[in-house]
This record gives C-alpha cells, structure tokens and sequence, in this order.
C-alpha cells in the first residue's frame, strides 16, 4: 500500500527474500519446526516440572530467580534490586517482554537512566517513539533521518553514511556501557536443566550488557523455558 513508508517496504522484501535463502539451504526445515512445536507443547504441558528444576538450576549456580504474574509485579522487583545496589543508570539489549511491561517508563519513574542500546532501540529511543517492528525497531526510518536525529539529539553535524551513523552511537554507548550499575536484557531461552539463560544477539550489545556492569536482570517470560540442552539444538 501506498501508505506504508519506502524504508518498510524495502525492508520487508530483504527479510522475505532473506528468509527463503536460509529455509533452502535447510532440506529438513519443516521437520525441524514439528520437533520445535512439538518441544514447546511438551514443555508447557510440563511447566510445573521445568520451572521447579530451572529455579533450582539457577539458585545452585548462585543466581536468583524472581517470579512476577503480572506487569507491575516485574517492574517493582527490577525497582527494588536497582534500589538495593543503588543504581542510576541501566543500560538495556533489546527485549520486548521489557517494552511489554512498561519497564523503562518505571525506571525513569523512580529516577534511574535506562539507555537502550541496540542500535534500533537506540535511534527511537532518541526520537522518542516506540518501536515499528519486533527485530527491527526503526525500520521505518531512513538513514537522512537518523543523521537529522543524531545531529539534533548528541549536537554533532552526523553524516548520512550507515557505518559512520552506527561509530557514533557506538562510541556514545560505549561509555554507557562502562558507568551503567545494571545491565538489563531479555532471554531467548531459558535451559531448565542447567538454568541457563540463553541470548542470541548480532550486535554484542546483550553481551555489554549482561557482563559489564556489575548487576544483570534478565527479565524473561515462562514460555522462553525449553527442557535441556538437547532441545535447544533444535532451535539454534
């Protein structure tokens, strides 16, 4: 339709197109999603189990495991660890169970600066939109209008060039990065039989985020839990 943006578009037929050349190179793509589903259904039909074993994974390996049912639930206790290591900058890897729950809007609520850092996340952030897309957060922007924005936003004269526009943001959060007292991220997976937590990121920001500061809080819904290592195969 007329009425969706250029940038969307051209996006979009580079994912499609994208998609269906990693789906040929795979012959058993269709087994590998019923073995996918199949996991998925065992593993809800067995929350009780998996949860338990993955709470007792995590507390053995010295981690904690908080549990929240609803949205303000999750927000109060990320609030209360920042409040307990007395934190005042978090910077986040993309998540959207975070952007679900209303996370960074509690934050800036108690008085902590919570920075996105993946580069999409980053540019609306700055803009001061949500996101537009799941994987893609500011598809929907062209790369004259990021320059426009960092040019306003970190008072600089930024070019037009992509590799250039994604130096400057890398340089600005690099010292985010090295002040922030809490890292936030989401979770791909969450392997009950070893309670690990599971990130798949392209960027390296999840990992800055997770390793660098001195508090981590992956915020992760119960359907990202698989069973062991063995089922994580299939989907990695």
């Amino acid at each position: 339709p007329a009425s969706i943006p250029s940038a969307v578009q051209q996006a979009t037929n580079r994912f499609v197109a994208g998609r269906a050349a990693r789906v040929a190179e795979l012959p058993q793509w269709e087994e590998l999603r019923q073995i996918g589903s199949d996991i998925r259904l065992h593993t809800i039909e067995n929350m009780d189990v998996y949860l338990t074993r993955l709470e007792e994974k995590v507390l053995a390996a010295g981690g904690h495991l908080h549990w929240a049912q609803t949205a303000d639930d999750a927000n109060r206790i990320v609030l209360q660890i920042a409040k307990d290591h007395n934190v005042k900058t978090a910077v986040k890897s993309k998540s959207m169970a975070t952007e679900e729950i209303g996370l960074n809007h509690a934050l800036e609520g108690a008085g902590i600066q919570a920075i996105e850092t993946d580069l999409g996340e980053y540019i609306i952030q700055l803009a001061g939109t949500g996101p537009s897309h799941i994987i893609v957060p500011a598809v929907h922007l062209k790369k004259e209008e990021v320059a426009a924005l960092f040019s306003e936003k970190l008072d600089m004269n930024a070019p037009t060039d992509p590799v250039e526009l994604a130096r400057i943001a890398r340089e600005v959060l690099r010292e985010k990065f090295l002040h922030a007292e809490m890292g936030i991220t989401g979770g791909n997976f969450l392997v009950a039989e070893t309670g690990t937590l599971v990130m798949v990121t392209n960027e390296g920001n999840g990992g800055m985020c997770s390793g660098m500061p001195d508090v981590h809080v992956a915020v992760v819904g119960i359907d990202k839990v698989v069973p062991d290592w063995e089922s994580l195969t299939v989907f990695l």
